[in-house]
């Protein structure tokens, strides 16, 4: 290849993957976010422990101050947990209105998603490090005596919003319903 066209061809391909990479978003790393949050720590149960139901988790948090939804202005530095049992939690910003999306009759009424709502979709909030988990079912398609559970928590503002990307995840292992 000649050393004209052999330039050309590298300003091209080099123009190509300029654009290729501003589409993806990546010029802009310092807005990803690949730090650690350790700011919770569960104390109980331990990681893929072997528990029975009812199940009680705990945790402690810490550069977190817990409040009520609606009892203050929102903030990063406060609010609630959400906790999701395996499924995937809601998206950062977005509300409990989330769980429901794709729900028509829970669309359309103003109350809904209220707590009943979300616990037949195991999602609970609470004010406290410590909650009891009602009964957890069978994984759907699982044949496996001893289920692997997974439980996420993560952290929403007094708006009802959730905050950040963080969520702290542990996993247990529950005999399945049905079986001692």
């Amino acid at each position: 290849m000649r050393p004209g066209i052999r330039t050309t061809v590298h300003v091209a391909l080099t123009a190509v993957v300029a654009v290729l990479l501003g589409g993806c978003g990546l010029t802009h790393l310092q807005d990803l976010n690949f730090r650690v949050d350790d700011r919770l720590h569960f104390t109980s149960p331990e990681n893929r422990a072997t528990v029975h139901q009812p199940l009680t988790v705990s945790w402690t948090m810490r550069d977190f101050r817990i409040a009520a939804q609606g009892s203050e202005p929102a903030s990063d530095g406060a609010g609630y947990f959400a906790i999701f049992v395996d499924r995937a939690p809601i998206r950062p910003e977005q509300t409990m209105k989330a769980v429901a999306h794709g729900d028509r009759f829970c669309e359309q009424s103003p109350r809904c998603p209220d707590t009943a709502y979300l616990a037949q979709r195991q999602v609970y909030t609470t004010t406290k490090t410590t909650f009891r988990l009602p009964q957890i079912p069978n994984l759907v398609g699982s044949q496996e005596k001893l289920q692997l559970h997974s439980i996420t928590v993560v952290l929403m503002d007094t708006a009802g919003h959730r905050i950040g990307e963080s969520a702290w995840e542990l996993d247990v292992r529950i005999p399945k319903v049905g079986f001692s």
